[in-house]
């Protein structure tokens, strides 16, 4: 990166310099107090006190943000975006059902069209925008390459992968079908460099053969990408595990390497045992938290009670289906939990601080490498919703503000969002068309719901 010095002048020129009240840096624990940010070249060069920065360089933008918080931008470590045109479908009465993955989500997805798919990947992506996220992980698209097109639309930056299992119910799919696909996608689509990386995927332990696990991992060596998967998720697992190969999941994973990829994302990682915990610590193995789906579905998780400060975790929305996509809700009622486990059994309220969730939120490091730091940026309102003074703009962003104060979302340097406006997408078209397939959309939910034909409960 060559930054221009201008002519007869001290300062550098650069594409843009943000200013605002609050800049926020969570790895160093730091916060700038009326600062600044020099971004040139899609990365950030300068960041400091506004004086500091404004003396070294002029942008040939320059904009201020004088009631605002600017930080990193947020990473959803685990995201279903082709599951979003359930939400509000699912009753509390369903929820109970066994096994809403295999028996609802994985069934729903089949049922898509591929406009449905994209139209769903797309509403996915602007909404995790509109709350501030900058880079996702998809957990396991059916459509794959709808997400990539919507990903190239918007300008996120988002980690693709396939739907990946060999085994549903009764059905039984060639394992070597799904490595293919996989491969095929890595060589055609992974594309860091415009924001599009393909991973390896694994929906679940009971839904793949050691076959399709062992292929899969030697795939994700040889092309030295990333891994995410579901484990940890129900009992059921562990027990399936452990009559299956002796081993609990991820004992299981350990053996025969699969923990050796890096980055792994592990998807919930609930129910582990203190083994499978040392693994996740000794390999630096990254946790994706859902804390609303963990907490409905499965259990607090031991990042709330046993470990609060292992680091190396991101909180996830889970997707559009059962969730806001607001991952400042999901860290509220991560500290929450956290808060209510510790107060109770050792009456601790300490644990799960402020820092450690925006370091969650803005965990990047963890899972993609960069040499220069790059402009990922989301800017937080705190006028609006808050009472000035704020004595501190952290405990304002995790206890306090919600995803509709992000005002600004820049990804390489560029807006995708400017006061709180997408830049690149016209929403209500996209709207117009997610309406105009509302009606198949709930054709496809009753077909779905009809075929479950769970028992009613007596009435009284």
């Amino acid at each position: 990166m060559s930054i221009k010095r201008i002519e007869g002048s001290p300062l550098e020129r650069v594409d843009l310099v943000l200013k605002a009240k609050y800049i926020v840096v969570p790895w160093d624990n730091r916060v700038i107090v009326d600062g600044a940010i020099a971004v040139d070249h899609g990365k950030v060069v300068g960041i400091g006190r506004e004086d500091e920065v404004t003396s070294k360089y002029r942008g040939e933008e320059v904009i201020e943000r004088r009631h605002h918080v600017v930080l990193p931008g947020f990473i959803d470590g685990h995201v279903h975006t082709q599951q979003l045109f359930l939400r509000t479908s699912i009753s509390d009465y369903d929820l109970q059902l066994p096994h809403i993955w295999t028996e609802v989500l994985i069934p729903f997805e089949k049922m898509l069209s591929r406009e449905e798919a994209y139209l769903s990947s797309l509403s996915s992506i602007l909404q995790m925008i509109r709350y501030g996220v900058t880079f996702f992980i998809e957990a396991c698209a059916p459509y794959p390459e709808e997400l990539v097109k919507a990903i190239k639309e918007t300008g996120v930056k988002g980690v693709v992968t396939l739907a990946s299992y060999d085994i549903y119910k009764e059905e039984t799919i060639d394992y070597r079908e799904i490595v293919r696909r996989t491969e095929d996608l890595i060589r055609k689509y992974h594309r860091p460099g415009d924001n599009v990386y393909v991973w390896v995927s694994i929906r679940e332990i009971m839904m793949s053969t050691p076959e399709l696990l062992e292929a899969l991992r030697d795939l994700a060596l040889k092309y030295k990408t990333g891994i995410t998967y579901h484990l940890g998720e129900y009992q059921g697992e562990v027990d399936y595990s452990l009559l299956k190969y002796g081993r609990r999941p991820l004992e299981y994973f350990e053996e025969i390497g699969l923990t050796m990829i890096k980055p792994t994302v592990i998807a919930h990682g609930v129910f582990f045992s203190d083994h499978e915990i040392e693994i996740v610590r000794s390999r630096g193995l990254v946790i994706a938290w859902c804390p609303t789906i963990d907490s409905i579905y499965m259990a607090p998780h031991w990042l709330a009670y046993k470990y609060p400060r292992y680091e190396n975790y991101v909180l996830c929305s889970d997707g559009g289906g059962f969730s806001k996509l607001d991952l400042l809700h999901e860290a509220k009622i991560a500290k929450n939990i956290s808060k209510t486990i510790n107060t109770t059994l050792v009456y601790d309220k300490t644990s799960l601080d402020s820092y450690s969730l925006l370091k969650a939120l803005t965990n990047w490091k963890t899972i993609i490498s960069v040499k220069e730091l790059p402009a990922d940026l989301v800017v937080i309102d705190l006028e609006k919703p808050l009472p000035q003074p704020i004595h501190s703009p952290v405990e304002a962003i995790i206890d306090f503000v919600e995803g509709e104060n992000v005002n600004d979302v820049l990804v390489n340097g560029k807006f995708l969002l400017r006061n709180k406006q997408y830049t690149k997408i016209d929403i209500e078209k996209i709207n117009t068309k997610i309406r105009n397939i509302i009606p198949e959309l709930e054709e496809k939910i009753r077909e779905l719901k009809r075929k479950l034909r769970p028992p009613k409960p007596f009435n009284f």
